[in-house]
């Protein structure tokens, strides 16, 4: 199938993104859609555009004729080592011609019984820009500094993240979503929004979130997670305080001690309600 197992003498971060390096050699030689297939964990997410479980949306649905390519600019894991985020540029090239579309995507792994990395979570944004690949990995590297090294600080329990995430949900409402964000990020947070390349959440412009001030509604719908660690991932569904516009989360957190931040916070719009 041409998924890699962890390799002797290398990192836990530096077999992640090898993984992700074949999962897009693997695409460009048998299509996009049959490498989904070949990498999606069974219970992998994707957002189509909301939350779908992956391989049976596959399953269901035609292959798309175009052409997908991407390659991982950065990787990082847990302490443990068991759950990995990897991103990266990619490119769709519609078959029927028409200009290319391209963004950042951001991946979440997942170590599976026969310690394979398989895709748990795929999602990515639109934009026309560039990231300097040694600026993303430079930046994950500070945001995950213990990575793979097994050394956790702190409990990684999920009672602790459901907190987390239920305090952010309740200061989105009180105060809006870019306010209520800073208050819990990471110092080296970023921020994926579409047609922005990724950079530090701190440095967003304000304008980027206005529609989703205070009044708005935050709804988790699913967590990514593994006892112990310190990074883990929710998604859900924003909605504007006039209920106008909705939009599709996902938070990569980290833990540093006891206290759960976001690491990295993408947001794209969806339909009108």
């Amino acid at each position: 199938l041409g998924l890699l197992p962890m390799a002797s003498g290398s990192t836990p971060a530096d077999d992640a993104r090898a993984a992700d390096a074949a999962f897009a050699a693997r695409a460009a030689e048998v299509g996009h859609h049959a490498a989904f297939i070949e990498y999606l964990a069974d219970d992998a997410v994707l957002f189509r555009p909301e939350a779908v479980r992956g391989q049976e949306w596959l399953a269901t649905h035609e292959p798309a004729g175009g052409r997908l390519e991407w390659a991982p600019a950065a990787a990082a894991t847990g302490c443990t080592a068991a759950l990995a985020v990897t991103t990266g540029p990619w490119r769709y090239s519609n078959g029927e011609g028409g200009e290319p579309v391209a963004g950042h995507y951001l991946s979440l792994w997942q170590l599976d019984a026969q310690s394979q990395w398989r895709v748990v979570l795929d999602h990515g944004i639109d934009h026309a820009g560039a990231v300097p690949a040694d600026q993303l990995q430079a930046t994950f590297a500070r945001l995950w500094p213990g990575a793979g090294e097994g050394k956790c600080t702190g409990r990684g329990d999920l009672d602790g993240l459901a907190e987390a995430e239920g305090r952010l949900n309740e200061q989105v409402a009180r105060r809006g979503l870019l306010p209520a964000l800073q208050r819990v990020a990471s110092e080296n947070a970023l921020a994926y929004r579409d047609d922005v390349p990724p950079g530090p959440l701190a440095g967003l412009r304000p304008e980027a979130d206005a529609a989703f001030g205070p009044g708005t509604l935050a709804r988790t719908v699913g967590t990514v997670f593994e006892p112990g660690t310190d990074l883990a991932v929710t998604h859900g569904i924003l909605q504007s305080p006039d209920g106008s516009q909705r939009s599709l989360f996902v938070r990569v957190w980290n833990r540093e001690g006891r206290r759960w931040q976001i690491a990295i916070d993408m947001r794209t719009p969806l339909p009108a309600p």
